[in-house]
């Protein structure tokens, strides 16, 4: 039977690949959104090779010691979010997941020696992102939903999650509370398919890859519309492209001209300014046809079904628009990330290593480190496997280990492999210019003395 899981995190940090979970919530619902057995709610211990971000703390109102003392280790939270997502059939769905949520999910399984993509195809299971539906909505079939908040910084509609519950009179006390906000995304799910139900329909089973490629004919190069924040405008966040070729057979990555754009009279810069754009069809994209077009979306939008038309047939003549130009002006992809944690992208395991990272899963954590030294094809894994154990179950690490842990946590602490990461000296300034702040209220000075306290004590455990 399918079903949708809707979850959420809180991170202490806006790094995917680098910043750790909180908080994860989900509840598992019928495709009416009947809810079916409890609500799922975790936090996630910190290990002391991590800071997290003062900010993010005081968004969340999360903070280490409260994680510390009601959470599970990392490795133990994502193995039940795992076990949860890969539940036969289900359709794994937030708010902005895909772009972040998802990635978290992905980094965590990674360093966690799990397989970090099969739980989005394997048991016919597979993930939606309801931002880019009602992004959508209200380009298209804004009827019935109320879209009139607006982002300051664009003067285009705000689409944060408390906005829309707040104009649509869905209760969202408790904001940035994981299982609140999860709760929020079903509200707004449900409204969409109350007040759109035809909308809600094609978005959600066009929301696989397999799916998004059947309405994409890229031998007669039919225009269709595509919703993203990329599009971000006053008038909304919906363009027609032009689909151009796949970058190669059964690839993802689609590349299309965007017929907003005058036809480019040449490639060099970013999509800014050529309007090529490359669509990744496995991130569960919006895409509609042209016929979704009305006299009303039109006027809103600002185009016309005959003039994308008309400008498709002009852009397609176009040289600088053949697949050898486009890929002769792309700049090759290059994964800088060094450090073993970061490399999820870097390199895939093999089916040797697959079957490794399984049999290692079952032993106990002493074993993991006996036994697990030389067993994998790619050396990065022996260090996660090492790091996994010094994370999670540090007790079970040899006496010869325990002093190379302390000086990793060390060095991560005053050197983090991540541009932007605060250091250490950096992070318990941070905390202390807020706390001495006179903006800084009493809620906001309790987190912050915490976070001072917390700093502190990682001093005294791992550089001191």
């Amino acid at each position: 039977m399918k079903t949708f899981l809707w979850y959420d995190l809180e991170t202490f940090g806006l790094n995917p690949r680098y910043d750790r979970i909180a908080q994860a919530a989900a509840i598992r619902t019928d495709m009416d959104f009947n809810q079916i057995g409890e609500p799922l709610l975790l936090y996630a211990k910190l290990s002391p090779d991590y800071l997290p971000s003062p900010e993010s703390c005081l968004i969340t109102g999360i903070t280490p010691d409260e994680v510390n003392s009601k959470g599970v280790c990392e490795a133990e939270l994502i193995e039940r979010l795992r076990r949860e997502f890969m539940v036969p059939e289900t359709i794994t769905v937030g708010y902005n997941n895909i772009n972040f949520d998802d990635e978290v999910i992905r980094s965590t399984l990674y360093r966690n020696l799990y397989d970090p993509f099969e739980r989005e195809y394997k048991n016919k299971c597979s993930r939606w992102d309801l931002i880019n539906l009602v992004r959508a909505t209200r380009d298209l079939r804004p009827q019935g939903i109320e879209f009139s908040i607006l982002n300051p910084e664009t003067n285009a509609p705000s689409f944060k999650l408390t906005d829309l519950t707040a104009e649509n009179n869905i209760d969202q006390t408790g904001a940035h509370d994981a299982l609140v906000d999860v709760r929020a995304t079903i509200a707004i799910a449900k409204l969409i398919k109350e007040k759109q139900p035809k909308l809600f329909k094609w978005a959600m089973e066009h929301r696989t890859k397999n799916e998004i490629a059947k309405e994409i004919n890229v031998l007669s190069h039919l225009p269709f519309l595509h919703t993203c924040p990329l599009f971000v405008s006053d008038k909304g966040n919906t363009h027609p492209l032009l689909p151009l070729f796949y970058e190669a057979e059964k690839s993802a990555a689609l590349y299309c001209f965007d017929l907003t754009f005058p036809i480019p009279e040449s490639l060099e810069g970013t999509y800014h300014e050529t309007g090529v754009l490359r669509l990744m069809i496995n991130r569960s994209p919006f895409i509609a046809p042209l016929s979704t077009l009305d006299s009303e979306s039109e006027k809103r939008l600002g185009f016309t079904k005959a003039w994308i038309i008309q400008k498709a047939s002009q852009a397609i003549q176009s040289p600088l628009l053949s697949k050898e130009a486009v890929l002769g002006a792309k700049e090759p992809y290059a994964e800088s990330a060094k450090d073993p944690d970061l490399t999820i992208y870097n390199s895939f395991p093999s089916d040797h290593d697959k079957g490794i990272m399984a049999s290692i899963r079952a032993m106990s954590p002493e074993d993991k480190i006996k036994k697990g030294e030389h067993l994998f094809d790619d050396d990065k894994y022996h260090k996660l496997l090492w790091r996994q154990v010094a994370r999670n179950w540090p007790e079970a690490l040899p006496e010869k280990d325990r002093e190379s842990w302390k000086n990793f946590c060390a060095l991560r602490l005053i050197s983090p492999p991540v541009e932007g990461t605060p250091t250490y000296e950096l992070y318990m300034r941070q905390v202390e210019e807020k706390l001495n702040s006179l903006d800084t209220d009493y809620h906001d000075k309790e987190i912050l003395l915490k976070l001072k306290a917390y700093g502190e004590e990682l001093f005294d455990k791992v550089i001191k």
